[in-house]
């Protein structure tokens, strides 16, 4: 128990010190593919909804304007008819109608289609259909090759310039979650530890030499014995040749 002692008062000061991390859900939306007349519009609105009640169930929550000119769902311009915003599912849905979304819910699905500053221009998939995130595949993935989801933050392009980034998405962990990382060097011995809320180690997730650059490791929640660990609170840490060099906190909830 005392060699526990002070790896529990690092953790509590992770919590001090870092916060929750939301892994905001970032859209990229090509506005010169699907049937859109949006190419070399001025401003572009994402309109969309969240599905709660079912993997096929319908949109709810809709959050935006069909024709206001007022900043929700506001995009913002990459160029070359590039567009992205950056929200965090929960949160964000819960201000649309009917939110906000009841505690324990679990996003299925984001369905979206895209318009200008008035609403008198859309963009849909090639099909003229919306356009369906499905939010249970790890990563995100689109039913249109003109949207494309990813996380704010920890994209290859913004990772990479930063010493120690880690994330994971989705947090909280339902099924299974991704957690990427950087390294600004080669390393000889790279660790990734989970605890639990008493500082137990319950799983090594990486134990080995790895090159700089972006990784990713996706994991499904599961111990060192093999079984699946409790819903709770627990903290996974970033461990370079022996130094703690970032510590995170992750909740799973199934």
């Amino acid at each position: 128990m005392k060699r526990l002692i002070p790896l529990i008062v690092f953790l509590n000061v992770c919590v001090l010190l870092v916060s929750a991390q939301q892994n905001d859900l970032r859209i990229t939306y090509y506005a010169n593919q699907g049937v859109s007349g949006l190419a070399g519009a001025s401003k572009v609105y994402m309109y969309s909804g969240a599905v709660t009640s079912s993997p096929t169930g319908a949109w709810e929550y809709i959050v935006g304007s069909p024709n206001l000119d007022n900043g929700i769902g506001l995009m913002t311009s990459q160029g070359n008819d590039t567009w992205s915003i950056c929200v965090d599912p929960f949160v964000y849905y819960s201000s649309g109608l009917s939110g906000p979304i009841p505690n324990g819910s679990t996003i299925y699905a984001i369905d979206m289609f895209f318009r200008n500053a008035n609403g008198t221009l859309f963009g849909y998939d090639f099909s003229n259909n919306y356009i369906i995130v499905d939010m249970t595949a790890n990563p995100p993935t689109s039913n249109f090759t003109g949207v494309i989801p990813g996380f704010c933050g920890v994209g290859e392009a913004e990772i990479e310039f930063k010493e120690f980034v880690m994330n994971n998405f989705p947090n909280p962990l339902k099924v299974n979650t991704l957690i990427t990382y950087n390294l600004k060097n080669n390393a000889s011995n790279v660790t990734i530890n989970v605890y639990d809320v008493i500082g137990q180690k319950v799983k090594t997730i990486v134990n080995e030499s790895q090159k700089a650059g972006v990784h990713k490791i996706n994991w499904n929640g599961d111990s060192n014995s093999g079984s699946l660990l409790k819903n709770g609170l627990y903290f996974y840490s970033l461990e370079i040749d022996g130094k703690v060099q970032r510590t995170n906190r992750m909740i799973i909830s199934r």
